[in-house]
């Protein structure tokens, strides 16, 4: 068999990448970075000055006016082909109290997500995406189980109100790390710092971020449970947040470790049983130096200071059907902030490359999702980078595609990277290797900048190994 792989090797190299008929392309977005007219506490984190870019852009609050004219983004998506649309509800903006439902915005909801529909599109419908109500918030948020009870409610009710417009429903994007900069950082509202001992566990002792995160995992099966009785073909999965943790030194790899155990796995597995997909979002490595993120490494990182890194997304897909061996897999987010768009063409490329790779080995992938289609509120990362397809002029709000949207849209058409494709993306990389480029995260690896500063491309060969293509 090795002697046939070797001897199909330059075939192999150059054959089309096909992706099956059934496999779904979509885009993402999230209430708390795109609607206007959303009093959330959000907006009183930029007002505050907590955001970054939120003094130097024009109409910060208005974010993406997808709660005015949703249309405009909905077009958008329509015209570049994908399957799929995942959004999300803002749960304070439904519950503007914890006794309250507004049926004015529940109404208001379903009308976007019928436009969803008549445009051909699936809807993935979040139910919370790194946003609470001002209540819950006020109420110490998921450091209280009492807001299990109150999320499960409003959940409930979701569903119940949207079960014929949503294909796909998504509990909690990101609870861990939602937990990370809520509670642990204090970069997210409410500002709550604490020790890293916050996110430790070792059997029953754990610390007050890990019992935030273990009181979403139970609200989620709890949803899990009483949907599937009352809507028997429901979907419900997590879009889990999972990174390649890796030690830049032999003395950071307990460090790496822990991070991969409570960061990637936890929630996971204590949702074994309780998810109809394993959807998880991927950006890249995190390369681990003491209690930080090294940003001084020569790979190649998007602009809001995450390391790309291709083979570590193969990795994660093997790993985890290795460990959930009969359930979908679906790439709830992927993306590249990237505001010259010069490698964002290659990304897409070569991360749908190890996509098409995973499922030649029977890995069960069903989707894939780009973060995003249009530059948004990028949370307390701000306006500064830029992950959408589409640019926004802040002031008028007329949308630019950029050249990635053509490259994910003929992908989409013909489901199918040629090599000459690869080739002529890449070639754009090589050329800018070296030069600057706009770079929005400090030194530290942890502060955003309200402003890009220069940051030369690295020489890195960043695509997907050939040797982890067969």
């Amino acid at each position: 068999m090795k002697t046939l792989l070797l001897l199909l090797l330059p075939t192999l190299l150059n054959a089309q990448t096909m992706f099956p008929k059934d496999f779904v392309f979509g885009v993402a977005n999230a209430p708390g970075q795109v609607e206007d007219e959303l009093d959330d506490v959000w907006l009183k984190w930029g007002q505050q000055g907590n955001v970054r870019g939120w003094k130097v852009t024009a109409h910060p609050e208005r974010r993406l006016e997808f709660w005015t004219k949703p249309e405009a983004e909905l077009d958008l998506a329509r015209d570049l082909g994908v399957q799929s649309f995942r959004m999300g509800v803002d749960w304070g903006r439904i519950m503007p109290t914890p006794t309250t439902f507004d049926s004015k915005a529940i109404e208001h909801y379903r009308s976007i997500l019928k436009a969803v529909k008549a445009r051909g599109m699936k809807v993935m419908l979040t139910l919370m995406h790194h946003s609470v109500p001002a209540w819950v918030q006020e109420q110490n948020g998921w450091h209280e189980e009492k807001t299990k009870a109150a999320f499960v409610q409003f959940s409930k009710r979701m569903i119940e109100e949207y079960a014929r417009e949503v294909d796909w429903w998504v509990t909690f994007n990101e609870g861990n790390v939602y937990v990370v900069n809520a509670y642990v950082t204090g970069m997210w509202p409410p500002g709550e710092k604490s020790s890293p001992l916050a996110l430790f566990a070792l059997g029953p002792i754990r610390g007050s971020g890990v019992v935030a995160m273990d009181y979403m995992t139970d609200a989620h099966n709890e949803i899990y449970d009483w949907a599937h009785q009352k809507f028997p073909e429901i979907r419900i999965g997590l879009a889990h947040n999972m990174a390649h943790y890796t030690a830049v030194s032999w003395l950071d790899k307990i460090a790496a470790g822990f991070a991969d155990r409570v960061m990637n796995w936890r929630m996971p597995e204590r949702a074994r049983g309780k998810m109809d997909f394993f959807g998880f979002n991927y950006y890249g490595a995190e390369w681990i130096k003491g209690q930080g993120i090294d940003l001084g490494l020569d790979v190649e990182y998007s602009e809001s200071g995450r390391a790309i890194d291709v083979a570590g997304l193969l990795g994660l897909m093997r790993d985890i059907h290795q460990r959930f061996p009969k359930i979908p897999v679906i790439i709830t987010e992927n993306g590249v902030a990237d505001v010259n768009d010069d490698i964002r063409g290659a990304y897409l490329v070569e991360h749908l490359l190890a996509v098409s790779q995973a499922l030649s080995e029977g890995v069960p992938v069903q989707g894939y999702y780009v973060w995003s289609l249009t530059d948004n509120l990028e949370w307390s990362d701000g306006y500064c980078p830029k992950f959408g397809l589409t640019a926004v002029d802040r002031n008028s709000f007329e949308r630019k595609p950029r050249a990635s949207f053509k490259t994910y849209q003929g992908i989409i058409q013909s489901r199918t990277i040629s090599a000459e494709l690869r080739s002529q993306e890449w070639s754009k990389v090589l050329a800018l290797q070296g030069k600057d480029r706009p770079f929005c995260r400090d030194a530290d690896g942890i502060t955003a900048l309200d402003e890009a500063k220069p940051r030369p491309y690295s020489r890195q060969d960043w695509r997907l190994p050939e040797s982890q293509r067969l």
